[in-house]
């Protein structure tokens, strides 16, 4: 079902997902501190729960986008 949804088109034309989450990034320095922590103390880590480590999966992944499309990532406010 969702293959046929991200295939749907709008009136004003296909929808750059990529795109408007790039535009959306907002550098978080809470978001920074956990994965320092992630990768500092993981056990600490990994007693949190779930719902912070899925947040932090989500933030990561639209860095990630926001870096290919060329945003700098390494600055707050952008």
């Amino acid at each position: 079902m969702s293959e046929f949804l991200g295939q749907v088109e709008f009136l004003d034309g296909k929808r750059d997902k990529s795109k408007i989450r790039t535009d959306a990034f907002k550098r978080d320095e809470r978001m920074e501190a956990l994965a320092e922590l992630r990768d500092s103390n993981p056990e600490v880590f990994e007693t949190m729960g779930t719902s912070v480590r899925m947040s932090l999966g989500y933030y990561e992944n639209d860095k990630k986008i926001a870096t290919e499309h060329g945003r700098d990532v390494t600055k707050g406010n952008n």
